[in-house]
This record gives C-alpha cells, sequence and structure tokens, in this order.
C-alpha cells in the first residue's frame, strides 16, 4: 500500500523519488489486454514510462479515480489489487475500466508488477478514450 499511496502523490506532485526508491534495479513492468501493452526492464525505464505515461494521459485529465475493489494475497511477497479505475475531464465526461495489479516484492522493494485489463471489459473505455480524448496518450513506450 505504501507503493500506491507514493505512486498517487507522484503523479499530483511530479515527484517520483519515493516511487523509485520502492523499486529493486531489476524491476519489472507489464502491461496486458490492452493496445499499450508492454513489457519494460530495469528500475531507470520503468521510471521513465511512469512519467511519459503519467504526463500523457493522467496529467491531461480533470478527474481521475482509483478505487480499490479487492486486495489478494497470492504467496508470500506477491498481492493483486483489483481496482476500478476511470478518468475524464469536465467538458466530455468520464470512462471506468476495470484493472488487476499484481505486485511482487523481493520482500523490501517492489520486483516486479502486472497490469492486466481484460480486453472485453475495457473495450468500451478505449472506445470512449479514443472517440473523446484523442490527445491523451496512456502508453508507456
Amino acid at each position: 500500500m505504501n507503493y500506491f499511496d507514493a505512486f498517487e502523490r507522484a503523479v499530483v506532485d511530479g515527484r517520483w523519488q519515493e516511487v523509485e526508491e520502492m523499486l529493486t534495479e531489476q524491476v519489472t513492468y507489464k502491461v496486458e489486454g490492452v493496445p499499450f501493452a508492454c513489457e519494460i526492464d530495469g528500475r531507470a525505464a520503468v521510471m521513465d514510462a511512469f512519467r511519459k505515461s503519467t504526463r500523457a494521459f493522467d496529467a491531461t485529465m480533470d478527474f481521475r479515480l482509483l478505487e480499490i475493489l479487492s486486495i489478494v494475497r497470492l504467496a508470500d511477497n506477491h498481492i493483486r489489487v483489483e481496482l476500478l479505475s476511470g478518468y475524464g475531464r469536465d467538458k466530455v465526461g468520464s470512462m471506468t475500466a476495470p484493472v488487476a495489479i499484481e505486485v511482487k516484492t523481493n520482500g523490501s522493494r517492489v520486483s516486479s508488477l502486472r497490469d492486466t485489463y481484460d480486453p472485453t471489459l475495457s473495450m468500451p473505455a478505449l472506445s470512449w478514450l479514443a472517440a473523446n480524448l484523442g490527445d491523451a496518450d496512456p502508453s508507456y513506450v
């Protein structure tokens, strides 16, 4: 939860040092089930990806929502967080999409992150984004 809190603060204030310190040097980040799916290896590359995506997407929104629906322990140092994510602008409205985030740690730092979107459940949100917010780019690479 400290990682999620630090990430949310960084999105707002642009200070990513705390997030960076929570990641191992060899951290991996995977995004699956969406057109901007990717796999990124290494802390510097992951941090660059976070900055790129949040600048080109999150920061362009008037509001965003991340509602935790459940947290499940999958193994020692491995959890899955089911979220409802939502984004929008005052002039055009908003959309939501479910996402599952898996986080693995080495006991003290995050070693692996995986965001999984269900393609069927995400399609309405992606279509809405394309129709209403063509300038917003959620991609990481």
